[in-house]
């Protein structure tokens, strides 16, 4: 009987507590984005080109060509290129390693569901550009920072338009 006092202030006390609100929720999830995403854009940058070449690979070989993959030092200076643009320069190291890592995925995909033997060159660039799994994937990247990216802006992100423009 002493202790119903005690129970009651402890039950009051529970529901008068404020919950979650939208606000925290999305502060939880930006910390544990930040906390499980690598932070390695040269790598991971590096990876997206390895990627790309060994989907090109395949292309190549379907049509009976032969394929050079990228070497390293034009791997590495691309890289560092891209890094350094005027494109990626002002986002963090963590959010350029998300959109190498979107791209990066995207053309392992295409390798392993056999896309990159049945598309012509041209096709293969268009199929990277206008993927909804990749788009989605850079829209989360520029998401976690809070900011917004227009559906104009998503292709300037991908490798081929980066390089066609010749940054």
């Amino acid at each position: 009987m002493k202790f119903l006092p005690l129970i009651l202030l402890v039950f009051i006390f529970s529901f008068c507590s404020e919950g979650k609100n939208s606000e925290d929720s999305y502060k939880d999830t930006l910390l544990l984005q930040y906390l499980v995403t690598p932070n390695a854009p040269q790598e991971t940058c590096e990876s997206m080109i390895t990627n790309k070449d060994l989907c090109f690979q395949a292309y190549y070989t379907s049509v009976g060509g032969s394929f050079t993959a990228t070497s390293a030092t034009v791997k590495t200076q691309t890289c560092q290129g891209l890094i350094t643009s005027p494109l990626y320069k002002n986002m963090s190291s963590i959010a350029q390693t998300c959109s190498f890592n979107c791209q990066s995925n995207d053309w392992k995909t295409k390798t392993n569901v056999g896309t990159c033997g049945q598309l012509t060159f041209a096709g293969l660039i268009e199929a990277s550009i206008t993927s909804p799994t990749a788009i989605a994937c850079l829209r989360s990247c520029f998401a976690t920072t809070n900011n917004q990216i227009s559906n104009d802006q998503i292709p300037l992100y991908f490798l081929f338009n980066i390089i066609q423009d010749g940054d």
